[in-house]
């Protein structure tokens, strides 16, 4: 909320988005103390903030949205190649919006490309505008790893029919 007058508002504006990018999602108000003018206002944004605030997008609408943001501009790739999949998203919770990513390397993901995603939810998705999203990057669970690490219990095709002795690795 700012106190309007003539001069203070395109120096507020500027001020508010190159000071403040990481609220860059926060609606400006501006208001005049003298007057008393759109102060009403204030109520009705934190109305919709408070409404942004417990919204729940469904799976579908959600993956579509990455879809198109990831065909458009896929994650970048580190120098020494290996590049971030992303596979799918899920909204685990309200209060703020969270969002669950699931990629293949959370560290493959950068802070640019974590705010351009943020960027293009919002602008996908209406009703996001006045409140904070929180994103949580995973990757594969110690148990997936675990699954393809071990290889197949039964054992490989050739290898004589030995298999595997997991869990008993010590059994013989």
């Amino acid at each position: 909320v700012v106190n309007k007058d003539s001069s203070t508002y395109d120096k507020s504006v500027k001020y508010f988005r190159a000071e403040l990018p990481q609220i860059r999602w926060a609606p400006i108000l501006f208001i005049s103390a003298q007057t008393g003018q759109r102060v009403q206002k204030i109520y009705e944004t934190v109305d919709a903030a408070v409404k942004a605030h417990r919204r729940r997008i469904s799976t579908s609408i959600l993956n579509e949205v990455l879809r198109d943001a990831v065909a458009w501009q896929p994650p970048p790739a580190k120098r020494n190649g290996s590049q971030a999949k992303i596979y799918y998203c899920n909204q685990v919770s309200t209060r703020p919006p969270t969002i669950v990513v699931f990629v293949n390397e959370p560290s493959l993901v950068s802070d640019n490309y974590k705010r351009y995603l943020d960027r293009k939810f919002r602008e996908s998705i209406d009703g996001f505008d006045a409140s904070p999203i929180r994103w949580i990057f995973r990757g594969k669970r110690v148990r997936e790893i675990d699954r393809d690490t071990r290889g197949n219990m039964n054992g490989d095709p050739g290898d004589g029919g030995r298999g595997s002795n997991y869990p008993f690795p010590h059994a013989s």
